[in-house]
């Protein structure tokens, strides 16, 4: 079974099927290969993978997200960014990179977050001289603080896999989330120094008092589900109900950007990205199932516990390996497919596994903006119209600083772990 199960998945990966129908193909291929299941299984399996309240939370933050974007809430958190940093020199390429940690405790979403960024930062520092492909860099690494920063929807899936609570996996990616924010500003700042580029007018702090109140609304919106999270007032399932409908309140009856003919294109668009989510889940676990019965993760933990029991090297084979899926491969389907294997390897060397998802989680988020197949990079080229040869010279320094705070996160766990144990 397991050897018909990779035989079908390479295949599939090499006549370029999708990953989730490539997995579900593989899965039915072994069941019939093996001749002692019936092909029930198959269905039955996927229902089971989805038969989940947590999973819930997804659709949901997909939503909150996509009224968020279309809402004015994203322009008003721009604004607000511009004014506190736009004043530094290269100060846009800082504001890009504020706006995408403001954007990203809102929409959970790395793709959402360079959508509803990248559209507005990337054509005003064209404007005032930023060459295309540095301002598309910029938005395509910072955009990937999506994932980190709470909500996030890959947090949500890790937790499902590795059954670890969600709620200390929210807290725990706050400080990770501000490290690479705070790396990737420095580092937009240096390299707008060496290239010459220019700063914005210093802005007053009248100015930047009024641009805080236009963006309130939104700002408020993170530290309600946060809040209530820590509060134990609701759970991150219901917290991304609650998104929904104070995002619907804020965008329809503050801002007033929100019109009842756009819930139709909203919803819309939030249901396709969910749909492809849910349907890799749903193949991932007959995947799985399988993978489990042929005893892949005692094998894989056997192969690599025999390399070294130390620790901090098995943490950096991981964190190897999660970097090249992460090239060429969704987040999705790696947690999915690698994150059964390495959870044991990681419970038997004692390694607290909110401090593991925080590596897995971060590591999967540099491997959004890493060529040639990095999520964030596509999506920043829709909307600039660059090249992905051009953006990916240009994305290197800042790839670089995401993986050295990476390295940071592995070696000095109380980065990550610091703020569930106070808060749980």
């Amino acid at each position: 079974m397991l050897t018909v199960l990779l035989t079908f998945l390479v295949i599939c990966f090499m006549i370029n099927i999708p990953i989730g129908f490539a997995m579900g193909i593989a899965a039915l291929a072994s069941l019939v290969a093996s001749g002692m299941m019936p092909i029930e299984m198959l269905p039955q399996r996927m229902v089971a993978g989805i038969n989940s309240f947590p999973l819930l939370a997804i659709p949901l933050f997909m939503m909150a997200g996509s009224i968020m974007e279309r809402g004015g809430i994203s322009k008003r958190i721009v604004e607000l960014a511009s004014a506190l940093v736009g004043h530094f020199k290269g100060g846009l390429a800082a504001v890009s990179v504020m706006a995408c940690t403001f954007f990203a405790s809102i929409s959970g979403s790395a793709p959402g977050t360079a959508a509803a960024v990248g559209e507005l930062t990337i054509p005003e520092m064209v404007k005032r001289g930023y060459s295309v492909s540095y301002a598309s860099s910029v938005v395509a690494s910072a955009s990937c603080l999506g994932v980190v920063i709470p909500p996030s929807i890959t947090f949500i899936l890790f937790g499902i896999v590795a059954d670890v609570s969600i709620g200390k996996l929210f807290i725990a990616g706050i400080l990770p989330g501000a490290l690479l924010a705070i790396a990737l500003i420095a580092i937009s700042i240096l390299r707008s120094h060496q290239l010459g580029y220019p700063a914005e007018k210093k802005q007053s702090w009248q100015q930047r008092w009024q641009k805080l109140l236009h963006a309130f609304w939104g700002i408020l919106m993170p530290v309600i589900i946060l809040g209530g999270i820590m509060t134990g007032a609701f759970t991150p399932t219901e917290s991304a109900g609650i998104a929904v409908v104070y995002g619907l309140f804020v965008s329809m009856f503050i801002y007033k950007e929100l019109h009842w003919r756009d819930l139709v294109p909203v919803f819309y668009k939030a249901s396709l990205n969910s749909a492809m989510i849910v349907l890799l889940i749903a193949v991932a676990s007959p995947f799985g199932w399988i993978m489990i019965i042929e005893q892949v993760p005692q094998m894989a933990s056997s192969a690599i516990l025999g390399l070294s029991t130390n620790v901090y090297l098995i943490l950096l084979l991981m964190i190897l390996l999660y970097l090249i899926l992460g090239t060429f491969m969704e987040t999705g389907a790696i947690i999915l497919l690698v994150v059964p294997i390495f959870t044991p390897i990681a419970q038997q060397l004692g390694i607290d596994m909110v401090h593991f998802g925080v590596i897995t989680v971060v590591a999967l988020a540099i491997g959004m903006a890493t060529p040639p197949v990095g999520i964030t990079l596509f999506a920043t080229c829709s909307i600039s119209g660059v090249s992905i040869g051009q953006l990916s010279r240009m994305v290197v320094p800042f790839l670089l600083a995401l993986i050295a705070c990476l390295l940071l996160l592995t070696f000095v766990p109380a980065i990550s772990t610091l703020l569930p144990s106070l808060m749980f």
